[in-house]
């Protein structure tokens, strides 16, 4: 059962076509890696899920309902708030940069959303962002600043503050990329395991060994194109698309 599915999108950042005619569908709980060179549209195709970047044209379906609908820039069917929203919550995203607060603590981070957002109770905030913390092996860093954290560290706890709103959809943006390599494996450990739980995941990487391991599908990219679709032993033995096998041959 499809839990994404986008029908033909466009965007257009002035004369640049950044997404072309873009239809792509992922399972419950499949595993996606996008990889491609820069200026590919990986990112703008994860934004345009989570509503951060307005498609131009073309259909989002989120759980089999009809999340966006655009043509010629202009909204054809719209959903009623309620709905709108909670769909919306059903993805999470965890961006390059990490974006925590810096005033308040590890745990207050983590809590925010889920009391603000959600009306989730405080006490019941606090002991499911415990149980996260744990989860990506931070619960010591539970009273701690994000000051006082490695890259890595504030990463995990992006990815923790992203869980706590029970998506049901994972974005990854290049979460690795503004990390020094020796923070990398922790970040990707976090994210291996979360992929083994059933978890539904899109993630744009340059981490080929991590696409290669967890992925059960990958997407070539490139011009705003899904150039390639396959799995990863098909993608990296024997890419059939000449882009993908020059992208490859450049960076492996």
């Amino acid at each position: 059962m499809s839990i994404i599915r986008t029908e033909k999108v466009h965007k257009y950042f002035g004369s640049l076509h950044v997404l072309n005619d873009i239809s792509l569908t992922v399972d419950q709980g499949e595993v996606v890696c996008i990889i491609g060179p820069s200026g590919a549209g990986k990112s703008t195709l994860l934004r345009a899920l989570n509503q951060l970047e307005e498609i131009d044209s073309g259909k989002i379906y989120i759980d089999d309902t009809l999340f966006l609908h655009r043509e010629k820039g202009i909204t054809k069917e719209a959903l009623d708030a309620k709905t709108h929203k909670r769909l919306l919550l059903e993805t999470g995203m965890v961006f390059q940069s990490f974006n925590l607060f810096p005033h308040k603590t590890v745990l207050e981070n983590v809590m925010l959303a889920p009391v603000k957002v959600k009306g989730i109770a405080p006490g019941e905030a606090l002991e499911s962002a415990k149980a996260l913390l744990a989860r990506v092996g931070l619960e010591e860093k539970a009273g701690a600043y994000p000051s006082k954290l490695s890259g890595g560290q504030q990463q995990r706890v992006a990815i923790a503050r992203a869980l706590a709103m029970e998506p049901r959809i994972m974005l990854f943006d290049e979460p690795t990329s503004a990390l020094d390599p020796e923070l990398v494996g922790d970040v990707l450990a976090v994210m291996k395991n979360l992929a083994e739980s059933g978890m539904t995941m899109l993630v744009v990487t340059h981490e080929m060994g991590f696409a290669r391991e967890a992925a059960d599908r990958v997407l070539f990219m490139c011009d705003g194109v899904i150039a390639e679709d396959a799995p990863p032993a098909e993608i990296f033995r024997c890419p059939k698309n000449p882009r993908t096998q020059q992208f490859l041959n450049s960076i492996l």
